[in-house]
């Protein structure tokens, strides 16, 4: 018998800790992927989601199936990414020249994975290559707002009612910031767009 994620996490509540653990199957590489495009560390990533279903787990008496499941795991795992991203502005980071991305890599970006298919042309590496970085840097350009709006409605899909949800905030709200992390992000890609 197929359960819904409400249903697993009430069942949670009552004691079943095989519904946590189906709920955390289920979600847990979505929450991950959701973490890692904030963070771009895999380690960090894995550490940030295992926070994000601790936190989940301590949220089990309180929780009540008001918005959906999704919904009510991305707000905690955004709470986890902004306090790091905070703890992250007060503290200077030192990166490794060595980091670098591996073929065993599952969140390397995908212009490593299509390094790896040798029916496309070095021309076409290339392009794809650039076009991926100048899309994630104009991402990274944007304000943590319209960040979070953008990649939880393009990246991980959900409509704008779970966003709002998510982030505390109206619906118009959730457009808006979508809208205008639209309009820089062209803004942003305009000299690149222009080149090709």
């Amino acid at each position: 018998m197929i359960h819904t994620d409400e249903q697993l996490m009430l069942s949670v509540k009552d004691g079943n800790r095989d519904a946590f653990r189906i709920l955390t199957e289920r979600h847990y590489t979505n929450t991950l992927n959701f973490i890692y495009r904030f963070v771009k560390n895999r380690t960090l990533a894995e550490d940030l989601c295992q926070e994000t279903f601790l936190r989940l787990w301590r949220c089990v008496p309180s929780y009540r199936p008001i918005a959906k499941f999704r919904t009510f795991l991305y707000h905690i795992a955004k709470n986890v990414c902004l306090k790091q991203l905070a703890k992250e502005q007060r503290t200077p980071q030192v990166e490794s020249l060595d980091t670098h991305y591996g073929d065993d890599d599952e969140y390397s970006p995908p212009i490593a994975v299509a390094m790896a298919d040798t029916r496309c042309s070095p021309d076409a590496l290339l392009i794809a290559k650039e076009t991926y970085e100048a899309i994630q840097t104009a991402i990274a350009k944007l304000s943590k707002e319209h960040q979070v709006v953008f990649r939880l409605t393009e990246v991980q899909g959900l409509s704008y009612q779970e966003v709002a949800t998510i982030l505390e905030c109206p619906i118009g709200t959730v457009a808006s910031r979508k809208n205008a992390a639209i309009q820089q992000l062209r803004k942003f890609l305009a000299p690149y767009r222009a080149n090709l």
